[in-house]
């Protein structure tokens, strides 16, 4: 007796049959929305921004594939790669979390222009007027206050006052050659120009300034009672604040409340362009700055509609000074460069 083959009735083998489903299959799931995905560069703090990704990913299916750096080195290691990868980018959205250096690579043309509608709230002072960036919920540098101490009834008003005799070896600030303390040098020599820079730094040095490696170390440096006044941000006062740390704040309102904005921009020539639109429309939504502004970060909404919680902060109370990115930005190499002479150098 014959035996039947092991095929179909149109001559098939039924092994092949399955083969080719399986492979048919397989290419149909590649081509699916379910494959979606945007990357993005995220120099802010992981503990906050990383419930706001896992956020977009719920609402949208779109896998976000994230690049943290460190505390440290944050801003200029994530910068530096973008740079590096101008040949060939693989990052769709940088999230900065200060404007210099977003103005920096805009400038350079390493950002396309944001889509309409980004950021719809927000004042022209907190953007590119290309449209290449946009700034959201802002930080403010602030002064790190010890309890108990003498400065918490009379602190320093500005950034000079640092200098003062009467603060001697007790202040502390983070290395500007890292972070926002760089900035945040860089805006101060583009309001008040080279030479009272230059003297600003020299006369800190010569009142036995502390130097340390971050923003979180400065404020650490007052919480241990080996200076009195670090120079800081207020998202890194607040963190330790909710862990029921002592620690006073104040504003250098004599030169104007320095606001520092996340920086939201899509990477030009990056892979998935469609999902970086639509990832850069999100965190530059209301309730982006909303969520940041509740969060242990405590951001400054640019949006003066926002409401901000009993504890948070306001921008309409602040003040803020204004500032040109684009000429900061432009002096910034230089301020570091003096700050790092005059300020490390033995």
């Amino acid at each position: 007796m014959q035996g039947r083959s092991n095929s179909d009735p149109q001559g098939w083998p039924v092994g092949d049959l399955r083969i080719a489903v399986v492979l048919l299959l397989w290419l149909v799931g590649c081509g699916g929305e379910d494959t979606r995905s945007v990357t993005i560069y995220c120099s802010h703090d992981r503990a906050h921004s990383e419930k706001i990704l896992d956020l977009f990913e719920q609402e949208t299916g779109i896998e976000v594939k994230a690049v943290f750096d460190s505390e440290a080195t944050k801003t200029v290691g994530l910068v530096q790669r973008v740079r590096s990868e101008k040949a060939r980018p693989r990052c769709d959205v940088h999230w900065s979390n200060e404007p210099l250096h977003a103005e920096r690579l805009a400038a350079d043309g390493f950002y396309d222009v944001l889509p309409a509608g980004a950021g719809e709230g927000i004042a022209a002072r907190w953007r590119d007027p290309a449209g290449r960036w946009c700034g959201f919920a802002a930080r403010a540098r602030v002064l790190a206050l010890a309890a108990q101490t003498p400065v918490i009834d009379s602190p320093p008003k500005r950034l000079e006052d640092l200098a003062s005799e009467h603060w001697r070896g007790r202040v502390v600030i983070a290395d500007p050659r890292f972070g926002t303390t760089g900035s945040h040098l860089a805006i101060v020599r583009s309001r008040i120009g080279p030479e009272r820079y230059r003297r600003l730094l020299k006369d800190l040095r010569a009142n036995d300034i502390q130097v340390v490696s971050s923003n979180s170390s400065s404020r650490d440096r007052v919480l241990s009672g080996e200076a009195w006044i670090g120079l800081t941000d207020t998202d890194d006062i607040e963190v330790v604040r909710r862990r029921g740390a002592t620690l006073g704040e104040g504003f250098l309102r004599g030169d104007g409340v320095l606001l520092l904005p996340n920086v939201i921009a899509i990477v030009k020539g990056g892979p998935h362009p469609e999902e970086a639109r639509q990832l850069a429309l999100w965190l530059l939504e209301k309730s982006v700055e909303e969520a940041l502004a509740a969060s242990s970060s405590r951001q400054v909404p640019l949006r003066r509609e926002v409401i901000v919680a009993p504890g948070g902060l306001d921008i309409a109370t602040l003040d803020p000074v204004s500032v040109d990115w684009k000429d900061a930005a432009q002096q910034l190499p230089e301020a570091i460069r003096e700050a790092e002479r005059i300020l490390l150098d033995p």
